[in-house]
């Protein structure tokens, strides 16, 4: 089968000739990828950001496909299923897992890192990552529905616990998460305040519900976030970046809500303690999604109250798809199609 292969960290990406999926069995679900989603944490596994990859691995973790095979132990879905994928595998006997918490299992196995992911014409899944997908929901919707959908979900409503009339402010918008996280926040009766470094996005971005667009090219927006809120800062800052978290911090309220979801430069932040602790500033950490989530998000991409914005790319462009995000020379999500 065609597939993406990451042999060594670092080294150009390609599609090779690999071999096929073989002893489909128990809880095994096969699946043809009929879309996957390029995530900048699979740039960061090509860098070596997450040196425990077990090379050689397929990438990807964002999935949609059609099931051609089960496993004798599988009677949830059939030969057909149009199904989507969340980025792991979990065990679902420890007490996050029983807690309904399965995306911080300690025993939790990513695709792509850990287990052959989505970047290939088919894909060995255990049942318990797979939920069935509509049949009025689009391939590009379905591919992002665990690893932006669903995961921004998870960081808003469940980790931020955002309410209705409260302001956020959204950084990195331009991509493919921010793009999709505009259009989440307002449909939970958010004000949103969007920073992109591209003039050329900023139309785009009051297009999709933004109620203000900060035009930033050096990563210092804090001040002009104050001039929108009257000096008071946001209620909520959702940090796609990382490396913007200083300036996400300066552009807080007093008891507000730091969640980061991103990282695309992995290095030390400075930043000021006391910026924390007298202002009583709360900052989450925010992975992924689950399972329950992922199902919201399909019926909320269903109900069109988030479109999918994307570009697709054939498998074999894998490279320059990396290339346009590592550049930012897109806008919303890259897919890719096998």
């Amino acid at each position: 089968m065609k597939a993406v292969v990451l042999k060594s960290f670092r080294s150009p990406l390609n599609v090779v000739d690999w071999k096929d999926i073989e002893d489909v069995g128990g809880n095994d679900v096969l699946v043809k990828i009929e879309m996957t989603g390029v995530c900048y944490r699979d740039i960061l596994t090509v860098d070596g950001f997450f040196p425990k990859t077990r090379l050689p691995i397929i990438l990807g973790h964002e999935i949609y496909g059609k099931i051609v095979e089960v496993g004798e132990d599988v009677v949830e879905f059939k030969k057909g299923d149009r199904v989507s994928g969340l980025t792991y595998t979990f065990c679902g006997v420890c007490v996050d897992c029983l807690n309904g918490r399965e995306n911080i299992c300690r025993n939790r196995l990513w695709f792509g890192e850990d287990l052959n992911g989505s970047y290939a014409e088919y894909m060995k899944i255990d049942k318990k990552s797979l939920v069935k997908t509509p049949e009025d929901v689009s391939p590009e919707a379905a591919a992002i529905s665990a690893c932006v959908t669903g995961m921004l979900i998870h960081a808003l409503k469940n980790v931020g616990r955002v309410k209705e009339g409260e302001s956020i402010l959204v950084t990195g918008a331009s991509g493919g998460v921010g793009v999709h996280a505009i259009q989440l926040a307002k449909t939970l009766g958010l004000e949103v305040i969007a920073v992109t470094g591209r003039e050329e996005n900023i139309d785009k971005l009051y297009k999709l519900g933004a109620d203000h667009v900060i035009l930033s090219r050096d990563n210092i927006f804090s001040n002009q976030v104050k001039n929108i809120t009257g000096g008071i800062g946001v209620d909520v800052v959702l940090e796609c970046v990382g490396l913007t978290f200083t300036e996400s911090l300066k552009s807080i309220k007093w008891g507000g809500r730091i969640i980061d979801i991103g990282n695309i430069k992995p290095e030390p932040i400075p930043f000021t303690l006391g910026h924390i602790i007298l202002r009583e500033v709360s900052i989450h950490g925010s992975i992924s999604c689950t399972k329950k989530e992922l199902q919201e998000a399909l019926e909320i991409h269903r109900s069109g109250k988030v479109k999918p914005i994307t570009t697709t790319l054939p498998l074999e462009q894998v490279e320059e798809a990396h290339k346009l995000i590592r550049e930012r020379k897109h806008f919303g999500r890259i897919t890719l199609k096998p």
